[in-house]
């Protein structure tokens, strides 16, 4: 309990920050959410291979909000850090499978993706190519956790679904943002999503 009220304030405290200052606040907060549930992941997890692909995949993302809130903006590097975090993520998934996959969530998730790149495609210039990659990289992460609960139909593969899903939206918020034009409340949805996903992640590995 007392675990999530210190990300859950954490949190709020970056995103707070984000709008109001101060930047001592906003530096120190954004990777130190993401530690605190590195930190729960070590103390409270089981110790098998699902638990260490999730923190290699938490390890990447403290690297890549290190990178994407530098005074000057590491964007490659931080969408080079996130990429690798889908990939574990997605290793961490698929090796959970325990039945035939189905293949209508690849198409529903396939088109999803595809809408939203032709929505980013004439803003993104030299990294069409990047983004291009890094959206279907993170697709292929959510078919690989949605394969993960309908395959077990357990508490563990749902919150790993729907932190899949979160973390997809997040994403989109992000690159919408970041692309095709940027709105106040991007920061505080951007930031209350990906941290909601991360956790869902989290508990996916504490409820197994």
């Amino acid at each position: 309990m007392w675990v999530w009220l210190a990300v859950s304030f954490s949190a709020l405290l970056h995103i707070n920050a984000a709008y109001r200052g101060p930047q001592w606040q906003f530096y120190l907060f954004k990777p130190l959410t993401i530690v605190l549930l590195l930190a729960t992941t070590l103390q409270f997890g089981h110790g098998d291979i699902y638990q260490q692909w999730i923190i290699a995949g938490l390890l990447c993302s403290v690297a890549g909000d290190i990178f994407l809130m530098l005074p000057k903006d590491k964007f490659v590097p931080g969408l080079t850090s996130f990429l690798l975090a889908h990939i574990v993520y997605s290793l961490a998934f698929w090796n959970e499978l325990s039945g035939p996959i189905v293949w209508w969530l690849p198409a529903l998730l396939m088109g999803a993706g595809i809408i939203v790149y032709l929505l980013l495609l004439p803003s993104l210039g030299r990294l069409a190519l990047p983004v291009g990659v890094y959206i279907g990289v993170i697709i292929q992460m959510t078919w690989a956790a949605g394969e993960y609960w309908l395959t077990t139909r357990t508490g563990s593969g749902l919150a790993a679904f729907a932190g899949a899903m979160v973390f997809l939206v997040s994403d989109t918020l992000l690159a919408l943002d970041r692309f095709r034009g940027r709105f106040r409340a991007a920061t505080g949805s951007i930031m209350t999503t990906y941290y909601l996903a991360q956790s869902l992640l989290v508990v996916s590995v504490l409820l197994r």
